[in-house]
C-alpha cells in the first residue's frame, strides 16, 4: 500500500513538472503565481530574519570602532603628556639659564672674590636654619664668609668640612645684619625670626621710612660687605609701646627655592 502511494505521488510530480517546463499556460501561470506568492511571503520573513544578524554586525562594528577610538585617545594622551613634560623641561632649563647667567654676571663684576656653589640640601636637624652647599675647605671656604645670590644676601658660612659647608640663612633667629635703608640715612639691625619674614630693629618711630623701602648691608658688622641687597619693608607699626617702630621685612631670597649661591671670599 505504501509503495502504491509513493508511486502515485511520484507520477503526479513528474506530470506537473512536465506541464510546467513545457510552458502550458494554465499550469505555467499557476506556478508563477504560487512562486510569486511564496516570494512575497518569504521576502519579509527573510528580511526580518536578517535584522538580528545586521544588529549583531552593527554592534560588533561599533565595538571595534570604540576600541579603536579608545586606543587612539590613549596614544594621543601619551603624546600630549610627553609634550607637556618636554615643555616643562624647556621652561625649567630657561629658568636655570637665567639664574646661571645672573650668577656669572655677578662673578664677572667681582673677579677672584666669589666662588659659585650649588645648594644640595637643607639641614633640618640643627638648631640653626641652614642650607648645605657643595663647596668646602678644599675650595677655600671659611667660616663667616657671606653667601649671596644676584638678588641679595642669603646668609653666612657657619660649619665647614672638606667638601661641603653649612650656611646659616638670615631667617635664622641667631642671624643679624647691620643695614641701611637704601637712599636714606636710617640704619638698623635686620634680625631673623625663624619664619619667612625678618624684623628690622632699632628704627625710631619718627625715622623716615616707608613700606617698599629696600634695605642694603652697611658693611659695619664685619661680615657682610657694604651695599648688598637684603630685603624690602612690608609693614610698619608705629603704635606699639616704646620709642621704636615694629617693622617687618621680606627678604629678597627664599632659601627653600635656592639652587645656586655665591660665596664672597674676604680679602
Amino acid at each position: 500500500m505504501k509503495k502504491t502511494v509513493v508511486i502515485i505521488i511520484a507520477g503526479i510530480i513528474l506530470v506537473l513538472s512536465f506541464l510546467v517546463f513545457t510552458n502550458i499556460p494554465f499550469f505555467f501561470n499557476g506556478y508563477s503565481k504560487v512562486k510569486t506568492g511564496v516570494g512575497e511571503v518569504a521576502g519579509p520573513a527573510l528580511k526580518l530574519m536578517s535584522k538580528p544578524t545586521q544588529l549583531v554586525r552593527y554592534m560588533f562594528d561599533s565595538y571595534i570602532n570604540l576600541v579603536g577610538a579608545k586606543k587612539e585617545n590613549f596614544e594621543l594622551k601619551k603624546k600630549l603628556d610627553t609634550l607637556q613634560i618636554e615643555n616643562q623641561k624647556i621652561v625649567e632649563l630657561d629658568k636655570e639659564n637665567k639664574r646661571l647667567k645672573s650668577v656669572l654676571n655677578l662673578m664677572e663684576q667681582h673677579p677672584n672674590t666669589m666662588t659659585a656653589a650649588r645648594v644640595i640640601g637643607e639641614d633640618v636637624k640643627n638648631w640653626f636654619k641652614c642650607i648645605i652647599i657643595d663647596k668646602g675647605r678644599d675650595h677655600g671656604i671659611k667660616e663667616k664668609m657671606p653667601v649671596v645670590t644676584p638678588k641679595g644676601v642669603v646668609g653666612q658660612a657657619v660649619e665647614i668640612n672638606k667638601w661641603h659647608s653649612k650656611i646659616m640663612i638670615i631667617n635664622d633667629t641667631n642671624s643679624s645684619v647691620d643695614v641701611y635703608i637704601e637712599g636714606k640715612n636710617t640704619r638698623g639691625i635686620l634680625e631673623g625670626t625663624g619664619q619667612t619674614t625678618l624684623k628690622l630693629k632699632y628704627i625710631l618711630k619718627n625715622d623716615e621710612i616707608a613700606i617698599g623701602d629696600k634695605l642694603i648691608t652697611s658693611g659695619k658688622d664685619s661680615i657682610y660687605p657694604r651695599g648688598l641687597p637684603t630685603g624690602i619693608i612690608i609693614t610698619i607699626n608705629r603704635n606699639k609701646a616704646g620709642i621704636f617702630a615694629d617693622v617687618d621685612v621680606m627678604p629678597f631670597n627664599n632659601y627653600k627655592r635656592l639652587d645656586e649661591v655665591l660665596i664672597v671670599k674676604k680679602k
